[in-house]
C-alpha cells in the first residue's frame, strides 16, 4: 500500500537543507523503525499500479458506504519529460504512513504476547486477502468506483511487488491471531478446535434456496404466497435469478448477512423474513443441515473467533496507540492526537512557479515582502 514518491516539499531555504543529513526513517514506533526507503518504495509501487490504486479507492468507498474517499494519490509535480506525475500527495503519504504505524503497533502487541503466526495462518490470510479484493471489486461493479481495467484480484495483487503483498499478508495474519487471542480462545489449532466443539452447529453444512427481489413489498408478497401453500422452490424459480440453490458452511453465509438476521436459528424448510442486502431483499430457505468436520470448517472457525475478538482487539490497539512513543519525519507530516497530519502547503505567493503545485499566485505580496 505504498509507493516511491518524490515528495514535492517546497521549503524556504530548501537548497540549504542539502547540507544536513537525511533521516533514514519515515517514522519510529516505540523505537522500531519504519524505513524511509521501504516506505517510499511501497508508495512508488502503489502509484505505479492503476489496478491497486483502484482497489484501494474502492475499498475505502465500500468500508464507509461512500461517505469518505481515499486521499488523492497523485501529487502536483511532473516528471522531467512532462508526462506522468513524479510525486504523490502529502495527504496520501500521511494516510499511508498512518496505516504503517498502526501495523507496527499490531506486530508489537502480538510479539509482547508471544503470539506465533504459522504457515497455515499465512495461507489463510492470503486467501482472505484475495477473497476480500474480489468482494470489493464485485461490490463496486457498475458504480463510479468500478475499475476501468476490469481487473481481477489476482491481477491487482500481481500489479505490485511480491514483497508488498507478502507484508500485507503477514500483517493480516498477525491481526487475525491477535483477535483470536483477544477473544479469550487462543490461536493454536487445538484452541480453535475446542471452540468448534462448543459451537459445532454454527458450522453445519447447510443447503439453501434463495430468492432476490427489488422491493420489500415484492419479497413480503412472495413469502405470503409460500405461506399459502406454494413451495418456495416454485416461487423462487419465478424470480429473475431463478432461485439459486447451493450448499455451504452456515457460519460463512450467516456472517455475510446484516447483523440480527440470525440465520443460524432459522428452522429447516422455513422461509426467512425479507433480508435487506445492498438495496435488494432476500428470502432464504434452509433445506438441509449436516454436521461439518473441524478440518472442513477450519477457515470459518477462525473467522468466527476473530469476529468475537475484534472489538476487544480494537480496544487493545487503541490503548497501545495512546501510550506509544511515535515520531514522524516532518517531510511526511506530524504525529498529533493519534494520527499523522500532512505538512501544510506553503502559500502560493511564496512559490516561484505556483502552477507546478496546481495553484495560482494571489496578488498579495509574498511573505516577508512589504506592499
Amino acid at each position: 500500500m505504498k509507493r516511491l514518491i518524490v515528495l514535492l516539499v517546497v521549503l524556504a531555504g530548501g537548497l540549504a537543507a542539502a547540507c544536513f543529513a537525511v533521516p533514514s526513517n519515515a517514522a519510529t514506533v516505540n523505537g522500531a523503525s519504519i524505513s524511509q526507503d521501504a516506505f517510499n518504495s511501497d508508495l512508488n509501487a502503489i502509484a505505479s499500479s492503476d489496478d491497486y490504486r483502484c482497489f484501494l479507492t474502492a475499498e475505502e468507498a465500500v468500508a464507509t458506504g461512500g461517505e469518505t474517499a481515499l486521499p488523492s494519490i497523485d501529487g502536483s509535480g511532473q516528471s522531467g519529460d512532462g508526462s506522468a506525475h513524479a510525486t504523490v500527495s502529502t495527504s496520501f503519504a500521511a494516510y499511508y504512513l498512518d496505516s504503517e504505524i498502526g501495523h507496527q503497533l499490531v506486530l508489537q502487541l502480538a510479539a509482547e504476547r508471544n503470539l506465533q503466526v504459522t504457515s497455515q495462518d499465512l495461507t489463510e490470510a492470503r486467501t482472505e486477502l484475495t477473497d476480500q479484493i474480489t468482494a470489493v471489486l464485485s461490490d463496486v461493479a457498475g458504480s463510479q468506483y468500478a475499475c476501468a481495467t476490469g481487473a481481477t484480484a489476482a491481477e491487482v495483487l500481481g500489479s505490485v511487488p511480491a514483497s508488498l503483498v507478502d507484508k500485507t499478508v503477514r500483517f493480516d495474519a498477525t491481526a487475525n491471531v491477535l483477535e483470536e487471542h483477544a477473544a479469550g480462545v487462543g490461536s493454536t489449532p487445538a484452541d480453535l478446535e475446542r471452540y468448534f466443539d462448543n459451537h459445532a452447529a454454527e458450522f453445519d453444512t447447510a443447503c439453501f434456496t434463495v430468492a432476490e427481489y427489488t422491493s420489500e413489498a415484492d419479497a413480503t408478497a412472495a413469502a405470503a404466497t409460500v405461506a399459502a401453500g406454494t413451495p418456495f422452490s416454485t416461487v423462487a424459480a419465478q424470480t429473475e435469478g431463478g432461485g439459486p440453490q447451493g450448499c455451504d458452511i452456515l457460519y460463512g453465509v450467516a456472517s455475510s448477512l446484516p447483523a440480527g438476521t440470525d440465520l443460524e436459528s432459522l428452522p429447516l424448510n422455513t422461509v426467512s423474513s425479507p433480508i435487506a442486502v445492498n438495496g435488494n431483499y432476500l428470502l432464504i430457505e434452509i433445506t438441509k443441515r449436516t454436521p461439518t468436520s473441524f478440518a472442513e470448517a477450519r477457515t470459518e472457525v477462525g473467522s468466527a473467533v476473530e469476529a468475537a475478538g475484534a472489538t476487544k482487539a480494537g480496544t487493545i490497539i487503541d490503548a497501545a496507540e495512546k501510550r506509544a512513543t511515535i515520531s514522524v519525519d516532518r517531510r511526511y507530516g506530524e504525529w498529533i492526537a493519534t494520527q499523522v497530519l500532512p505538512p501544510p502547503s506553503p502559500p502560493a505567493t511564496d512559490l516561484l512557479n505556483p502552477t507546478v503545485n496546481g495553484t495560482t499566485a494571489a496578488t498579495t505580496p509574498a511573505s516577508g515582502q512589504s506592499s
